[in-house]
């Protein structure tokens, strides 16, 4: 568990410099797409100016966990629903 959290350390380290020296690259020159954003920043925003990694990977994560949940929740209701047509078919 301590070198997940020393590599998203460094991940987010090395995101933060790669930002300094984008923003002051962006000072002098305003990037023209996205594709010249720099590595470890995936989209930016005009409040803060970047999304990091670490950001989207616990968004990923959350929304990763609350699909499982949903997926389970959605395999019971229709377990029961089919279990009820079922029924309802063998009665008729």
């Amino acid at each position: 568990m301590e070198n997940v959290q020393s590599a998203f350390r460094k991940i987010s380290k090395d995101a933060k410099t790669a930002a300094s020296s984008a923003m002051e690259a962006q000072s002098t020159h305003p990037p023209s797409s996205s594709s010249s954003l720099p590595y470890g920043v995936l989209a930016t925003r005009p409040s803060r100016q970047w999304v990091s990694i670490w950001t989207c990977s616990k968004l990923c994560a959350a929304c990763f966990v609350a699909g499982i949940f949903v997926g389970y929740t959605l395999k019971r209701r229709v377990r029961r629903w089919i279990s009820n047509l079922l029924r309802r078919m063998k009665d008729d």
